[in-house]
């Protein structure tokens, strides 16, 4: 597929942070105090990027292989807690995703969230940011993740949602996540907040923010203020 037939497409599979929720900072200050409590210092072993893409297990089993795994259950945990007891400091949604997802349901695509959150907490999270309802199918962590790697996995997706590789077309943001679209052959759109060689190399198609997104798709230009 190139950028000149992703109108011929019928389902978008959404990434949440990152894409529809900004999270990547937030979920990285709240990590940072509680590693903190058990004595760790995140800080000093790895900076807010190297998170990205990566759920909690993944990215301590890289940069701290020295914590055991029953206190990277209890670590987990108690970040998520963290933040879903926090969501207004660390959940929010990008101006402009609310409506371009209106829109794209109401243009007949066939919408779904592919996350490494788990399913029931990602659709707390999508009803907190107000796209659940848009929404035909929530695929969490229990389907988007790499048991053995820990990282984003699509091979999964098509089967679970009874769709073709190429009917769909992934919105990633992390390099993590885009390699996952890409290794599983799906064409990828990936938002650019940083600067990373992964997805500017692999990544189908660049966009900064919903009305850039909004283009490929035909849509008309919002207000993102």
């Amino acid at each position: 597929m190139n950028i000149q037939d992703i109108k011929q497409i019928t389902t978008i599979l959404f990434d949440f942070d990152g894409v529809i929720a900004d999270t990547e900072n937030g979920r990285y200050e709240a990590y940072c105090d509680i590693f903190e409590e058990y004595g760790y210092d995140l800080r000093s072993r790895c900076i807010m990027t190297d998170l990205v893409g990566f759920t909690g297990d993944g990215f301590m089993s890289k940069f701290f292989p020295e914590i055991p795994p029953g206190q990277v259950k209890e670590i987990v945990c108690k970040r998520q807690e963290y933040y879903m007891n926090h969501l207004d400091r660390f959940c929010k949604p990008f101006p402009g995703v609310r409506q371009t997802i209106a829109d794209l349901k109401q243009g007949g695509y066939f919408l779904a969230l592919t996350t490494a959150n788990a399913t029931a907490v990602a659709r707390q999270l999508l009803e907190v940011v107000g796209v659940l309802e848009y929404l035909d199918t929530v695929c969490g962590r229990e389907i988007c993740e790499d048991p053995v790697m820990k990282v984003k996995d699509y091979s999964r997706v098509p089967v679970h949602i009874n769709k073709t590789i190429g009917e769909c077309v992934v919105i990633e943001d992390s390099p993590v996540g885009v390699a996952g679209a890409k290794r599983s052959g799906f064409y990828c759109i990936a938002f650019e907040h940083f600067e990373n060689p992964v997805v500017k190399e692999q990544a189908d198609a660049i966009v900064h923010d919903f009305n850039e997104l909004r283009k490929l798709f035909g849509l008309s230009e919002i207000n993102l203020k």
